[in-house]
Protein backbone atom coordinates (compact mmCIF):
# COMPACT_ATOMS: atom_id res chain seq x y z
CA UNK A 1 0.00 0.00 0.00
CA UNK A 2 1.45 3.07 -1.07
CA UNK A 3 1.47 5.53 2.17
CA UNK A 4 -0.15 9.02 1.90
CA UNK A 5 1.84 12.17 1.07
CA UNK A 6 2.13 14.44 4.14
CA UNK A 7 0.86 17.33 2.13
CA UNK A 8 -2.34 15.33 0.65
CA UNK A 9 -2.86 14.12 4.63
CA UNK A 10 -6.41 15.94 5.96
CA UNK A 11 -5.23 18.71 7.92
CA UNK A 12 -6.06 18.24 11.36
CA UNK A 13 -5.18 19.92 14.70
CA UNK A 14 -2.85 17.23 15.83
CA UNK A 15 -0.97 17.25 12.26
CA UNK A 16 -0.51 21.16 12.89
CA UNK A 17 0.63 21.10 16.27
CA UNK A 18 3.14 18.01 15.49
CA UNK A 19 4.41 20.25 12.30
CA UNK A 20 4.79 23.11 14.71
CA UNK A 21 7.04 21.32 17.62
CA UNK A 22 8.97 19.87 14.75
CA UNK A 23 9.75 23.74 13.82
CA UNK A 24 7.97 23.34 10.43
CA UNK A 25 5.20 26.36 11.75
CA UNK A 26 6.09 29.52 13.70
CA UNK A 27 3.44 30.37 15.93
CA UNK A 28 1.60 32.70 13.82
CA UNK A 29 1.40 29.95 10.94
CA UNK A 30 -0.11 27.67 13.77
CA UNK A 31 -2.48 29.96 14.71
CA UNK A 32 -3.95 30.82 10.90
CA UNK A 33 -3.86 26.98 9.59
CA UNK A 34 -5.84 27.01 13.42
CA UNK A 35 -7.99 29.56 12.34
CA UNK A 36 -8.43 28.87 8.38
CA UNK A 37 -9.89 24.43 9.39
CA UNK A 38 -11.92 26.43 12.36
CA UNK A 39 -10.29 24.90 15.69
CA UNK A 40 -9.56 28.36 16.84
CA UNK A 41 -12.43 30.86 16.28
CA UNK A 42 -12.17 34.36 14.54
CA UNK A 43 -13.92 37.63 15.00
CA UNK A 44 -17.10 36.38 12.51
CA UNK A 45 -17.29 33.19 14.48
CA UNK A 46 -17.18 34.73 17.37
CA UNK A 47 -19.86 37.33 16.75
CA UNK A 48 -22.57 34.20 15.09
CA UNK A 49 -21.30 32.54 18.98
CA UNK A 50 -22.79 36.10 20.90
CA UNK A 51 -25.54 36.33 18.52
CA UNK A 52 -26.75 32.49 18.47
CA UNK A 53 -26.30 33.18 22.43
CA UNK A 54 -28.50 36.38 22.92
CA UNK A 55 -31.18 34.53 20.38
CA UNK A 56 -31.50 31.39 22.82
CA UNK A 57 -31.09 33.40 25.79
CA UNK A 58 -33.63 36.08 24.25
CA UNK A 59 -36.28 33.00 23.75
CA UNK A 60 -35.67 31.48 27.17
CA UNK A 61 -36.89 34.83 29.28
CA UNK A 62 -39.55 35.09 26.98
CA UNK A 63 -41.04 31.77 27.74
CA UNK A 64 -40.05 32.02 30.97
CA UNK A 65 -42.27 35.67 31.17
CA UNK A 66 -45.33 33.68 29.90
CA UNK A 67 -45.14 31.00 32.49
CA UNK A 68 -44.75 33.86 35.31
CA UNK A 69 -47.58 36.43 33.43
CA UNK A 70 -49.74 32.74 34.41
CA UNK A 71 -48.67 31.79 37.18
CA UNK A 72 -49.07 35.81 38.53
CA UNK A 73 -52.74 36.44 36.82
CA UNK A 74 -54.05 33.03 36.63
CA UNK A 75 -57.27 33.64 38.83
CA UNK A 76 -57.88 37.24 37.06
CA UNK A 77 -58.07 35.26 33.28
CA UNK A 78 -61.14 33.28 32.01
CA UNK A 79 -60.48 30.03 29.94
CA UNK A 80 -60.30 31.85 26.76
CA UNK A 81 -57.48 34.33 27.73
CA UNK A 82 -56.20 31.44 29.12
CA UNK A 83 -55.96 29.18 26.03
CA UNK A 84 -55.78 32.34 23.65
CA UNK A 85 -52.59 33.58 24.92
CA UNK A 86 -50.84 30.01 24.89
CA UNK A 87 -52.79 28.77 21.09
CA UNK A 88 -51.29 32.37 20.17
CA UNK A 89 -48.26 31.72 20.86
CA UNK A 90 -48.03 28.00 19.55
CA UNK A 91 -49.38 29.00 16.34
CA UNK A 92 -46.95 32.44 16.04
CA UNK A 93 -44.09 30.37 17.06
CA UNK A 94 -44.96 27.49 14.19
CA UNK A 95 -45.52 29.76 11.59
CA UNK A 96 -42.54 31.72 11.89
CA UNK A 97 -40.37 28.76 12.15
CA UNK A 98 -42.13 27.18 8.75
CA UNK A 99 -43.14 30.45 6.56
CA UNK A 100 -40.83 32.78 7.52
CA UNK A 101 -37.01 31.99 7.84
CA UNK A 102 -36.98 28.47 6.89
CA UNK A 103 -36.66 25.48 9.15
CA UNK A 104 -32.56 24.71 9.40
CA UNK A 105 -32.07 28.58 10.39
CA UNK A 106 -31.23 28.41 14.24
CA UNK A 107 -34.14 30.96 14.80
CA UNK A 108 -36.65 28.85 13.58
CA UNK A 109 -35.04 25.78 15.11
CA UNK A 110 -35.16 27.99 18.49
CA UNK A 111 -38.82 29.18 17.56
CA UNK A 112 -39.92 25.40 17.21
CA UNK A 113 -38.67 24.86 20.72
CA UNK A 114 -40.57 27.62 21.94
CA UNK A 115 -43.64 26.38 20.28
CA UNK A 116 -42.93 22.52 21.86
CA UNK A 117 -42.48 24.32 25.43
CA UNK A 118 -45.60 26.20 25.31
CA UNK A 119 -47.56 23.24 23.65
CA UNK A 120 -46.88 21.80 27.05
CA UNK A 121 -48.12 24.73 29.16
CA UNK A 122 -51.21 24.58 27.30
CA UNK A 123 -51.86 21.33 27.92
CA UNK A 124 -51.30 21.60 31.54
CA UNK A 125 -53.79 24.78 31.39
CA UNK A 126 -56.17 22.11 29.51
CA UNK A 127 -55.84 20.00 32.72
CA UNK A 128 -56.16 22.77 35.18
CA UNK A 129 -59.44 24.52 33.66
CA UNK A 130 -61.55 21.35 33.00
CA UNK A 131 -59.90 19.16 35.58
CA UNK A 132 -59.36 16.17 33.59
CA UNK A 133 -58.28 14.18 36.94
CA UNK A 134 -55.41 12.48 34.23
CA UNK A 135 -52.47 10.91 35.65
CA UNK A 136 -49.30 13.26 35.59
CA UNK A 137 -47.54 10.92 33.14
CA UNK A 138 -49.79 11.18 30.66
CA UNK A 139 -49.34 15.07 30.41
CA UNK A 140 -46.01 14.31 29.71
CA UNK A 141 -46.51 11.34 27.45
CA UNK A 142 -48.90 13.38 25.30
CA UNK A 143 -46.75 15.97 25.06
CA UNK A 144 -44.12 14.06 24.14
CA UNK A 145 -46.42 12.29 21.44
CA UNK A 146 -47.65 15.95 20.20
CA UNK A 147 -44.17 17.51 19.67
CA UNK A 148 -42.50 14.08 17.74
CA UNK A 149 -43.48 15.58 14.00
CA UNK A 150 -41.37 18.74 15.16
CA UNK A 151 -38.62 16.96 16.78
CA UNK A 152 -38.16 14.81 13.24
CA UNK A 153 -38.38 18.19 10.62
CA UNK A 154 -36.32 20.11 12.89
CA UNK A 155 -33.25 18.14 13.10
CA UNK A 156 -31.92 20.62 16.68
CA UNK A 157 -30.52 18.51 19.71
CA UNK A 158 -31.87 20.83 22.03
CA UNK A 159 -35.48 19.89 20.87
CA UNK A 160 -34.48 16.04 20.60
CA UNK A 161 -33.30 16.26 24.33
CA UNK A 162 -36.56 18.00 25.51
CA UNK A 163 -38.55 14.82 23.75
CA UNK A 164 -35.84 12.29 25.49
CA UNK A 165 -36.85 14.69 28.82
CA UNK A 166 -40.55 14.05 28.37
CA UNK A 167 -39.93 10.43 27.86
CA UNK A 168 -37.99 9.63 30.92
CA UNK A 169 -40.31 11.46 32.94
CA UNK A 170 -43.01 10.18 31.38
CA UNK A 171 -42.19 6.34 32.54
CA UNK A 172 -40.71 7.40 35.78
CA UNK A 173 -44.05 9.03 36.85
CA UNK A 174 -46.10 5.77 35.01
CA UNK A 175 -44.08 3.38 37.04
CA UNK A 176 -44.71 5.25 40.42
CA UNK A 177 -48.57 6.15 39.67
CA UNK A 178 -49.57 2.93 37.75
CA UNK A 179 -47.46 0.16 38.37
CA UNK A 180 -45.31 0.51 41.40
CA UNK A 181 -44.24 -3.42 42.16
CA UNK A 182 -44.80 -4.02 45.76
CA UNK A 183 -41.21 -6.40 45.60
CA UNK A 184 -39.48 -3.78 43.95
CA UNK A 185 -38.99 -1.09 46.53
CA UNK A 186 -35.17 -0.34 45.76
CA UNK A 187 -36.41 0.60 42.09
CA UNK A 188 -34.03 -1.03 40.08
CA UNK A 189 -36.51 -2.61 37.79
CA UNK A 190 -36.97 1.34 36.79
CA UNK A 191 -33.43 2.18 36.37
CA UNK A 192 -33.04 -0.88 34.14
CA UNK A 193 -36.58 0.09 32.12
CA UNK A 194 -34.59 4.20 31.94
CA UNK A 195 -31.12 2.77 30.66
CA UNK A 196 -33.29 0.61 27.77
CA UNK A 197 -34.46 3.93 26.88
CA UNK A 198 -31.86 5.91 27.01
CA UNK A 199 -29.31 3.03 26.07
CA UNK A 200 -31.65 2.98 22.67
CA UNK A 201 -31.32 6.82 22.33
CA UNK A 202 -27.60 6.50 22.73
CA UNK A 203 -26.89 4.02 20.17
CA UNK A 204 -29.53 5.45 17.39
CA UNK A 205 -27.22 8.78 18.22
CA UNK A 206 -24.21 6.50 17.23
CA UNK A 207 -26.05 5.55 13.76
CA UNK A 208 -26.87 8.30 12.68
CA UNK A 209 -23.78 9.91 13.09
CA UNK A 210 -21.64 7.41 11.59
CA UNK A 211 -24.45 7.92 8.76
CA UNK A 212 -23.24 11.51 8.20
CA UNK A 213 -26.16 13.44 10.26
CA UNK A 214 -24.79 17.33 10.19
CA UNK A 215 -26.81 17.93 13.15
CA UNK A 216 -25.53 15.69 15.04
CA UNK A 217 -22.19 17.15 15.42
CA UNK A 218 -22.84 18.77 18.74
CA UNK A 219 -20.87 16.81 21.25
CA UNK A 220 -22.54 17.82 24.24
CA UNK A 221 -25.47 16.03 23.24
CA UNK A 222 -23.60 12.46 22.98
CA UNK A 223 -22.04 13.26 26.45
CA UNK A 224 -25.66 14.21 27.55
CA UNK A 225 -26.88 10.46 26.22
CA UNK A 226 -24.00 8.67 27.03
CA UNK A 227 -24.19 10.13 30.65
CA UNK A 228 -27.93 9.38 31.42
CA UNK A 229 -27.29 5.63 30.05
CA UNK A 230 -24.15 5.43 32.57
CA UNK A 231 -26.22 6.79 35.64
CA UNK A 232 -29.08 4.41 34.90
CA UNK A 233 -26.75 1.97 35.63
CA UNK A 234 -24.78 2.87 38.15
CA UNK A 235 -27.28 3.87 40.80
CA UNK A 236 -28.60 0.22 40.86
CA UNK A 237 -25.59 -1.36 40.88
CA UNK A 238 -23.97 0.84 43.84
CA UNK A 239 -27.92 -0.37 45.79
CA UNK A 240 -26.76 -3.73 44.70
CA UNK A 241 -23.27 -3.26 46.52
CA UNK A 242 -24.97 -1.64 49.77
CA UNK A 243 -27.38 -4.90 50.05
CA UNK A 244 -24.59 -7.15 49.17
CA UNK A 245 -25.81 -10.51 51.13
CA UNK A 246 -28.90 -9.55 52.18
CA UNK A 247 -31.75 -8.44 49.34
CA UNK A 248 -29.99 -10.34 46.58
CA UNK A 249 -32.67 -13.32 46.63
CA UNK A 250 -35.65 -11.22 47.34
CA UNK A 251 -34.48 -8.62 43.96
CA UNK A 252 -33.21 -10.65 41.25
CA UNK A 253 -32.67 -7.41 39.04
CA UNK A 254 -29.89 -6.48 41.10
CA UNK A 255 -27.53 -9.42 38.77
CA UNK A 256 -29.08 -7.86 35.84
CA UNK A 257 -28.32 -4.80 36.74
CA UNK A 258 -24.26 -5.60 37.82
CA UNK A 259 -24.08 -7.54 34.46
CA UNK A 260 -24.97 -4.75 32.62
CA UNK A 261 -23.05 -2.19 33.99
CA UNK A 262 -20.13 -4.33 33.48
CA UNK A 263 -20.90 -5.09 29.93
CA UNK A 264 -21.82 -1.35 28.89
CA UNK A 265 -18.63 -0.38 30.35
CA UNK A 266 -16.30 -2.71 28.42
CA UNK A 267 -17.72 -2.02 25.16
CA UNK A 268 -17.76 1.55 26.52
CA UNK A 269 -14.05 1.52 27.04
CA UNK A 270 -13.81 -0.17 23.96
CA UNK A 271 -15.37 1.69 21.42
CA UNK A 272 -14.53 5.14 22.84
CA UNK A 273 -11.00 4.07 22.75
CA UNK A 274 -10.52 2.38 19.22
CA UNK A 275 -13.63 3.14 17.34
CA UNK A 276 -14.47 6.52 18.10
CA UNK A 277 -11.93 8.65 19.90
CA UNK A 278 -13.70 10.21 22.50
CA UNK A 279 -11.30 11.15 25.82
CA UNK A 280 -14.25 12.85 27.79
CA UNK A 281 -16.58 9.50 27.78
CA UNK A 282 -14.05 7.47 28.85
CA UNK A 283 -13.03 9.78 31.67
CA UNK A 284 -16.78 9.34 32.32
CA UNK A 285 -16.44 5.55 32.07
CA UNK A 286 -13.25 5.81 34.55
CA UNK A 287 -15.28 7.74 36.85
CA UNK A 288 -17.78 5.42 37.26
CA UNK A 289 -15.62 2.44 37.79
CA UNK A 290 -13.92 4.47 40.08
CA UNK A 291 -17.31 5.12 42.28
CA UNK A 292 -18.40 1.65 42.21
CA UNK A 293 -15.05 -0.01 43.16
CA UNK A 294 -15.02 2.49 45.66
CA UNK A 295 -17.81 1.34 47.31
CA UNK A 296 -17.23 -2.42 46.97
CA UNK A 297 -14.10 -1.64 49.02
CA UNK A 298 -16.36 0.19 51.88
CA UNK A 299 -18.50 -2.22 51.89
CA UNK A 300 -16.25 -5.43 52.80
CA UNK A 301 -14.05 -3.12 54.94
CA UNK A 302 -14.29 -3.79 58.71
CA UNK A 303 -16.54 -0.98 61.20
CA UNK A 304 -13.33 0.82 61.68
CA UNK A 305 -13.96 4.35 61.31
CA UNK A 306 -10.05 5.53 60.85
CA UNK A 307 -8.92 2.70 58.82
CA UNK A 308 -11.65 2.96 56.79
CA UNK A 309 -11.23 6.27 55.75
CA UNK A 310 -7.55 5.66 55.27
CA UNK A 311 -7.92 2.87 53.11
CA UNK A 312 -10.69 4.22 51.08
CA UNK A 313 -8.34 7.34 50.76
CA UNK A 314 -5.73 5.58 48.89
CA UNK A 315 -7.67 3.07 47.09
CA UNK A 316 -9.29 6.75 45.18
CA UNK A 317 -5.59 8.20 45.24
CA UNK A 318 -4.44 5.20 43.46
CA UNK A 319 -7.22 4.74 40.82
CA UNK A 320 -7.21 8.17 40.20
CA UNK A 321 -3.32 8.21 39.08
CA UNK A 322 -4.12 4.93 37.23
CA UNK A 323 -6.67 6.29 35.59
CA UNK A 324 -5.15 9.49 34.71
CA UNK A 325 -1.90 7.55 33.28
CA UNK A 326 -3.66 5.36 31.51
CA UNK A 327 -6.05 8.22 29.49
CA UNK A 328 -2.24 10.27 28.84
CA UNK A 329 -1.02 7.26 27.24
CA UNK A 330 -4.36 6.79 25.11
CA UNK A 331 -4.19 10.31 23.74
CA UNK A 332 -0.32 10.17 23.09
CA UNK A 333 -1.39 7.14 20.78
CA UNK A 334 -3.99 9.02 19.17
CA UNK A 335 -2.13 11.86 18.21
CA UNK A 336 0.71 9.67 17.52
CA UNK A 337 -2.01 7.71 15.01
CA UNK A 338 -2.95 10.84 13.49
CA UNK A 339 0.58 11.92 12.47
Amino acid sequence: MTPIHPLDSPATPDRLYHLARENHFTYHALEYALRRIGTVPDPGAWRRFIDNMLLLLGSALLLVGIIFFFAYNWADMNRFAKFGVLEAGVLGMALFASLRRGINRLSSQTALLAAAVLLGALLAVYGQVYQTGADNFSLFLTWAILIIPWVLISGFPPLWLLLLVLLNLSLILYWEQVISPPNSDKRTDLFLLLFLLNGVATVAWEYAYTQGAAWLRDHWLRVILFGATLTALIIPTLQAILYLGTAWHANPWFFVAVASYVAVTVLALWYYRYRRHDLLLLTSCLLGVLIVITTLVGKLLPNNEILTWLILALVIIGQAALATKWLLQTANKWQQEAQ
